[in-house]
């Protein structure tokens, strides 16, 4: 019998980028296992628990697991699309089902953040038995580009936009 050996991906320079951004910080010790819900603004951490309001999170990042921020008040998932979905996320007029995944591949290589408030309803998996966790997102409100427009290709971050 064979052993499976899980490797780690590591970051991305637009990963890094983002957390900066957000003016963000990994997970204590003290917080880890927390749900993202009781934690404190200004964190992120890894969770198998993609789109829960409660999802716990840790600090280390493990094979298949997203990556979530909490930025004022508000939960985002980061995750991985296709440029179709990137441009869905940004511009559809109605709801759009899309798959994130928590590591880059030759299709999906888009970053994409997307505010928990968006997420109309998702199709929990037990995540690292998945390539991707499937969500239907709401459209934005205001009917803009979205990030495109503004330069931020990837980073879907709308947060100032009233949920629907």
């Amino acid at each position: 019998m064979s052993r499976v050996v899980y490797t780690n991906t590591p970051s991305r320079a637009d990963q890094e980028t983002l957390r900066e951004s957000d003016g963000v910080r990994v997970v204590t010790t003290e917080e880890e296992g927390a749900g993202v819900n009781i934690l404190p603004d200004g964190v992120y951490g890894y969770t198998y628990s993609p789109g829960l309001p409660n999802a716990p999170l840790f600090a280390t990042r493990r094979f298949r697991s997203y990556e979530i921020h909490r930025v004022a008040g508000e939960v985002f998932i980061v995750g991985f699309v296709s440029a179709d979905a990137a441009r869905d996320l940004s511009s559809a007029p109605a709801d759009v089902t899309i798959q994130l995944r928590p590591e880059p591949d030759a299709e999906m290589a888009v970053l994409a953040k997307i505010p928990y408030s968006r997420i109309h309803t998702h199709r929990q998996y037990a995540a690292p038995n998945q390539q991707g966790f499937t969500v239907t997102v709401r459209p934005y409100l205001d009917g803009s580009a979205g990030p495109f427009a503004a330069g931020r290709v990837g980073s879907l971050d709308h947060s100032d936009q009233e949920p629907g």
